[in-house]
């Protein structure tokens, strides 16, 4: 009867099974399955699954979470005008007169992702707002820098870093009681800057990392260590690092970037009016695709376009006081040398073509080339006729030719002689018949 209806009906409101049944009834009307009875089940594991609860956040957690949110769509929304303080619309700030040369990023991003590394299009989009938006900063605060380029993402156990690579034609003279480093910026491994981020978007904050010196560069490349997303966190291992996060990460970018950024032979020539041709370039004006994407599955095709770091002198040139021509002959090697004889990339890369649908094409036509590196994964310069991307995105670990071993540890100092050991001072209280004997020879004295 109707008493007992309504009493089952407050029960199952009670427990919950009310509830649960009317949805899993709505996804049988809405989707109306034809054996219905059989995916009764599946429907109402899936209607469970939707009432799933989220796991609670303490007030920490909820207002990072919220503080994200917001900044998300704040990034969305229309720009209210600003006003000043006497309620009028204030004159607009005119950007800076000259912007860096920065790459699309957008188109970019498609380029690699035929190459099979997607950073998504909601990612890629924010970054792109954010480096146009540090840009014009940079611009504003009288840094203006002439290129800007995106390096990549490396992985950390607690956050990622955004990197980006900045450019210019001058660098201001070092502050004279800054200390002195063997490559000042603008030359050898600190000819860019290298600025990083945790997050992609308007309300990330670029934090630019310092020089790089060939002590760092020594002592990270013996180590084999993750990041965890905190500039300035110690990097525990051996041999000991005595700077922070932000100078190993430099020392790897360092490694990467004179290691991996590549380019078709051609686009860079040899800057003949530099006092080095050999290690000064610039780009090729006339420098044509090759017809046949096919034509670059070669190593000989490819050459570096970034300088050779020594590794007895973790530097790209000689001290100008050390060793004599005969002794620097040879080195360092050439920048453009392709990868067929280059001592840094011999068997170290591999090349292939690639579609938007992920597959190897067998014919050229619309094809992407890919080159990537086997000695560091994750770094790779992906070619669409006349763009050309590197970009790396990895752990900022090299390939590991062995199982790792930590390098011994150093030899233990000698330890310092003990002294011999002596008798006790202390005289021994003498007996009743030397007492005697002395008290005698006294007395016939």
């Amino acid at each position: 009867d109707s008493k007992q209806s309504n009493a089952l009906k407050k029960k199952l409101q009670e427990s919950g099974a009310w509830d649960h049944l009317s949805k899993t009834l709505l996804y049988v009307i809405r989707d109306k399955p034809g054996n219905a009875l059989e995916v009764f089940e599946t429907l109402s594991q899936k209607a469970r699954a939707f009432d799933a609860k989220l796991p609670e956040l303490d007030q920490k957690e909820k207002e990072k979470a919220i503080a994200a949110i917001l900044s998300m769509a704040n990034m969305y929304k229309s720009p209210s005008p600003p006003k000043t303080e006497e309620g009028e619309d204030p004159e607009p700030e005119a950007p800076p007169e000259e912007l860096p040369v920065i790459p699309d990023l957008m188109f970019n991003a498609h380029v690699i992702g035929e190459a099979g590394v997607g950073l998504g299009e909601e990612e890629v989009y924010k970054l792109s707002v954010s480096i146009h938006e540090f840009a014009i900063a940079q611009g504003n605060l009288e840094n203006k820098y002439k290129t800007i380029r995106f390096f990549g993402k490396i992985l950390g156990t607690g956050a990622d870093y955004y990197v980006i690579e900045c450019g210019k034609d001058e660098w201001p003279e070092p502050d004279e009681n800054a200390p002195r480093i063997p490559e000042p910026m603008g030359k050898g491994v600190n000819k860019y800057q290298y600025w990083v981020s945790n997050l992609a978007g308007p309300s990330s904050t670029w934090t630019a990392l310092p020089a790089l010196t060939p002590a760092q560069l020594n002592i990270a490349k013996q180590m084999r260590k993750f990041f965890t997303g905190n500039l300035n966190a110690e990097v525990k291992g051996y041999p000991y690092f005595p700077w922070k996060e932000a100078g190993y990460l430099r020392a790897q970018i360092a490694q990467i970037t004179h290691g991996t950024v590549v380019s078709p032979k051609g686009v860079w020539k040899y800057d003949e009016d530099a006092e080095d041709p050999k290690q000064s370039i610039r780009v090729n004006e006339n420098y044509k695709p090759a017809e046949r994407a096919s034509s670059l599955l070669s190593a000989s095709m490819w050459c570096h376009h970034r300088a050779y770091i020594m590794p007895d002198l973790n530097r790209t040139s000689f001290p100008e006081t050390e060793g004599d021509e005969e002794e620097k002959k040879g080195l360092p090697v050439d920048m453009l040398t392709t990868l067929d004889k280059d001592i840094r990339s011999k068997g170290q890369w591999g090349f292939s073509l690639c579609t938007p649908f992920g597959v190897r094409p067998g014919s050229d036509e619309n094809a992407v080339v890919c080159a990537k590196s086997i000695q560091w994964p994750g770094a790779l310069c992906a070619v669409k006729g006349k763009t050309i991307v590197n970009v790396y995105v990895g752990y900022g670990i090299s390939k590991a030719e062995t199982l790792y071993k930590p390098p011994p540890a150093p030899t233990p100092a000698d330890e310092f002689n003990l002294p011999a050991e002596k008798e006790d001072p202390i005289t021994q209280p003498e007996s009743a018949e030397e007492k005697q004997k002395e008290e005698g020879e006294k007395a016939e004295s």
